[in-house]
């Protein structure tokens, strides 16, 4: 049995499935966009976000996801 179907039964019996491989895009690949280019940029729903409110006390707007903490102060924004 070779390295790779050892470690490929070591894998199957863990359960862990193995990612292909990647590949660099070729030339032809690089130009081709199949939702072309005129989609606008935040085409995903925003995150909403919550100033914080330590730091806006202190003259500072500082954006943070709800339920994470501020990187500037650390203050948990709920």
């Amino acid at each position: 049995m070779s390295y790779n179907q050892q470690r490929h039964e070591m894998l199957r019996k863990l359960q862990i499935e193995q990612l292909p491989t990647l590949y660099a895009p070729t030339e032809m690949e690089e130009h081709y966009h199949p939702f072309g280019e005129s989609l606008p940029i935040r085409s995903k729903m925003p995150v909403p976000g919550k100033r914080c409110p330590n730091c806006l006390r202190r003259g500072q707007t500082i954006w943070v996801i709800p339920g994470k903490r501020c990187s500037q102060c650390g203050t948990e924004v709920l």
